[in-house]
């Protein structure tokens, strides 16, 4: 019978039954041999009694264990105790089907989170605590040419100071490694990320090839810099070839006549001769200017209090009639370069000057940022975007009497500070330059 109270009330019936026939063989008929039967009989019972009630038990032992070992096959009769039985392996039933389809989705998830890091180029790298890689894609094999990467000092076979910089290298932090694989000199960038899943800790290191970038970077830094310099070697060369061939002519021309050269010829040759003067003194200090850019010193670094350095310049450079907001706290320090911050801090606030010449109450605003740096903007005619890059470019300027080296040398100094200069502008609106270290 399928109904549990039933099945249960009949056993309590049949107990009762037995309790009562064994009562009376004992007290009123005092057959002993058939009281030891109902006796066997009675605990058989109640032995079968307890099993068929712990039977319940059983198949939720059973429905736990199948969730703990990630069983979702085990289903339960739905239709077989009774209605309060049958509701609860329903319940099981559906707890199971939904573990079933979690387990499915999580499977689904993996799959494609596998594919995705397959299908990305570059190199992604997870390993834990113990140094036991996690998760590895085709890419970082490809790059470090190893195909099995079991644990993380298997890549010191590549490259120690590789393993090295992958174990050091911080969460957000970059790191630049060169590395010699398969006969092939790369660049890797490496990028870290560190987190914990379940209490264990986990880091996941992203690993790319950045040797081709750097190539063309280098080769258009090269092609630009060639352009500008034979811009302003022609420039140079040029009228001076000019003016010594006319000059050469006018002097063969007076030679040949035998004749003392005339005062108006003197005239001619002196203008001549003083323009390939000047040419000359402009082509001696344009390669000065390209000297300072390329024998820049190795930096000092001390802390430096920002705000004194700031004071410091302002009171040399003397801006008159400007008005200047300065807005730096006096316990602000940096690890820099006093001599080499100067000279940023100098050609900034010269350049800021200059761009508010026609400017109506020029400003000069210096104050700090919220990162480790120093921003100095002012209210001048601005910077048009498309000249953003530009005004970095070695000798390229807008100004009649600049060298265009300024924004060049401070960027540069910036990079010996493993630090960097931002730029923002506006025409008409003032320029703002953000220096970070």
């Amino acid at each position: 019978m399928k109904n549990f109270r039933l099945n249960v009330l009949i056993r309590v019936i049949i107990i009762a039954l037995i309790i009562t026939a064994l009562v009376y063989y004992l007290l009123v008929a005092t057959n002993y041999l058939r009281s030891v039967y109902l006796v066997v009989f009675f605990v058989l019972s109640i032995i079968e009694f307890i099993w068929y009630v712990d039977r319940t038990n059983r198949d939720f032992k059973a429905f736990l264990l199948a969730l703990l070992q990630d069983d979702f096959t085990t289903t339960f009769p739905e239709k077989a105790k009774g209605r309060s039985f049958n509701e609860l392996y329903k319940v099981f039933n559906q707890i199971t089907r939904k573990f079933k389809q979690l387990g499915s989705e999580k499977e689904a998830q993996h799959i494609f989170l596998e594919a995705l890091i397959a299908h990305v180029n570059v190199g992604i790298l997870s390993f834990d605590e113990n140094e036991k890689i996690q998760l590895v894609n085709d890419a970082t094999k490809d790059l470090l040419n190893l195909r099995h990467l079991v644990r993380l000092d298997n890549i010191g076979r590549v490259d120690g100071a590789l393993l090295e910089n992958i174990r050091q290298v911080r969460a957000g932090e970059n790191k630049l490694v060169k590395i010699v694989s398969g006969h092939r000199v790369q660049q890797i960038n490496l990028h870290a990320s560190e987190f914990k899943l379940q209490g264990k800790y986990y880091k996941l290191v992203s690993l790319q090839n950045i040797k081709n970038e750097l190539d063309a970077n280098e080769l258009a830094a090269w092609q630009k810099l060639i352009r500008v310099l034979t811009h302003e070697i022609m420039n140079s060369v040029t009228p001076i070839t000019s003016l010594t061939s006319t000059l050469k002519k006018i002097v063969e021309k007076s030679r040949n006549e035998a004749e003392p050269i005339p005062p108006a010829t003197v005239e001619k040759l002196w203008t001549g001769l003083d323009a390939v003067e000047n040419r000359g003194v402009g082509l001696q200090t344009f390669i000065q200017a390209y000297r300072k850019l390329t024998k820049l010193p190795t930096p000092k670094f001390e802390q430096v209090n920002v705000k004194k350095q700031v004071e410091r310049v302002l009171a040399l450079l003397d801006p008159e009639a400007i008005e200047v907001s300065l807005n730096i706290p006096g316990e602000n320090h940096i690890l820099a370069d006093p001599d080499l911050l100067d000279q940023v801090l100098i050609n900034l606030i010269k350049n800021a000057r200059e761009a508010m010449v026609n400017t109506h109450s020029p400003k000069l605003s210096i104050g700090h940022s919220h990162e480790k740096g120093i921003t100095i903007s002012d209210n001048g005619e601005g910077i048009s975007p498309g000249k953003f890059d530009q005004v970095f470019v070695p000798f390229f300027t807008t100004k009649k009497e600049g060298t265009g080296i300024g924004l060049a040398l401070a960027r540069q100094i910036m990079q010996l500070h493993s630090g960097k200069i931002e730029l923002s502008s506006k025409p008409g609106q003032g320029t703002t330059f953000r220096l970070i270290f």
